[in-house]
């Protein structure tokens, strides 16, 4: 009669399992298998261990698992070796005594964490910029007077400087007093002015504030016309490689307002703001406000739009369209699939070329010239937009 590690070596190798594999398997250590298979008795643990391991094993390799319990009896003819157990020593209770060995490690941490905690503060003083803050007008305002008085707060070491826009008109070199509090007087410009009011600390950091103030002379005597405040684009201002953001605030009097006549929402918030792709060059941006009376406000902005990439505009109209954009020759993640009616997309690069499966729903503008379809409804069309 085979022995018992003969018999499970056997059958394992006949199915064609690694002893390896059957350590994966079983959850059962793989020295303990080995010792099952080779017989030491001596190397496995107790006998109900054993007898466990043992019955898992048998089952893994569909032995008869009763059969090979009474064999391993019969074959294991070692006792399990006693075992012995050492009392414990009970746990002695000390007062804590400052030696050398406790004290230096102590005073050591407690200096890194001092030191590390200088290290932040250094950092937060020369990487946060100074605090100001605009005390009048403490928001976006009207004026009637071009004389205008600007107060604020902020460090009292530091040096403001105060822009107004357009202009630009500069009054430097301001220095706050003692408790940070400074007042500057400016001159308005007619329509709206953007002030800039700006702190240098001791440091070399810079903390910036703006207000946007509206000049109306005639607002005493014409108390029925409507106010609307611009606060971006700035006059004069030039855009590269990006649409043009028009946004600002009326007051609760306007009752219509229009952007290139562009009808806008009049809404609680009483705030309005629009993107314009634009052609480049010189372009007018005009902002009409009526209110119920029928006082009408106007303001106005030049703006230069330029462009040193090819920016492709992509609107999806009329129905959907598989689409792949690929970018200075590299495809954009998540394009190559369908596009559906509504979506837009932008792409930017030295060269960007489009590929749609339907034509005529792929509406593109590039570097703002009006939107026009790629192709015809279906066709599949292939089209190159280069830096001008």
């Amino acid at each position: 009669m085979a022995r018992l590690g003969e018999t499970l070596r056997t059958q394992r190798e006949k199915k064609g399992i690694t002893l390896e594999q059957a350590a994966s398997d079983t959850r059962i250590r793989e020295k303990f298998l080995k010792a099952l298979e080779d017989s030491d008795y001596q190397t496995l643990p107790g006998t109900v261990y054993t007898k466990g391991f043992l019955r898992n094993y048998a089952e893994y390799l569909e032995l008869p698992t009763e059969e090979l319990v009474v064999q391993f009896h019969q074959e294991r003819d070692l006792p399990d070796a006693p075992r012995t157990f050492k009392p414990l020593n009970p746990i002695a209770r000390r007062s804590l005594i400052f030696t050398p060995a406790v004290l230096v490690p102590v005073v050591v941490l407690a200096g890194i964490v001092l030191f590390v905690s200088y290290l932040y503060y250094q950092f937060v003083s020369f990487a946060v910029p100074p605090k100001i803050e605009v005390t009048e007008p403490a928001s976006d305002a009207i004026a009637q007077s071009a004389d205008f008085v600007v107060k604020g707060h902020t460090v009292p070491e530091g040096r403001v400087t105060v822009q107004v826009f357009p202009g630009p008109l500069t009054v430097a070199d301001i220095h706050p007093n003692s408790d940070g509090t400074f007042t500057v007087n400016v001159q308005l410009n007619p329509g709206s002015n953007h002030i800039v009011v700006e702190v240098l600390d001791v440091t070399g950091k810079v903390g910036r504030a703006s207000r946007t103030v509206r000049l109306d002379t005639s607002a005493a005597s014409s108390p029925g016309q409507p106010v609307v405040i611009v606060e971006e684009p700035a006059n004069g201002a030039t855009f590269t490689n990006a649409q043009v953001l028009v946004r600002g605030h009326f007051d609760p009097s306007v009752t219509a307002l229009t952007v290139n006549g562009v009808q806008m929402p009049i809404s609680n918030a009483r705030l309005f703001e629009i993107r314009f792709t634009y052609p480049a060059g010189q372009q007018t941006i005009q902002i009409v406000a009526r209110n119920a009376a029928g006082g009408t406000t106007t303001e106005s902005r030049a703006v230069t739009v330029a462009y040193t990439a090819a920016v492709v505009n992509v609107t999806l109209k009329g129905g959907e369209a598989w689409l792949q954009a690929t970018v200075d020759g590299t495809v954009v993640p998540g394009t190559g699939r369908v596009f559906k009616d509504g979506e837009t997309a932008t792409y930017t690069g030295r060269e960007v070329r489009l590929r749609s499966g339907n034509g005529a729903a792929t509406m593109v503008s590039y570097n703002g010239q009006p939107a026009v379809a790629l192709g015809q409804p279906g066709e599949v069309v292939e089209r190159t937009y280069t830096a001008q």
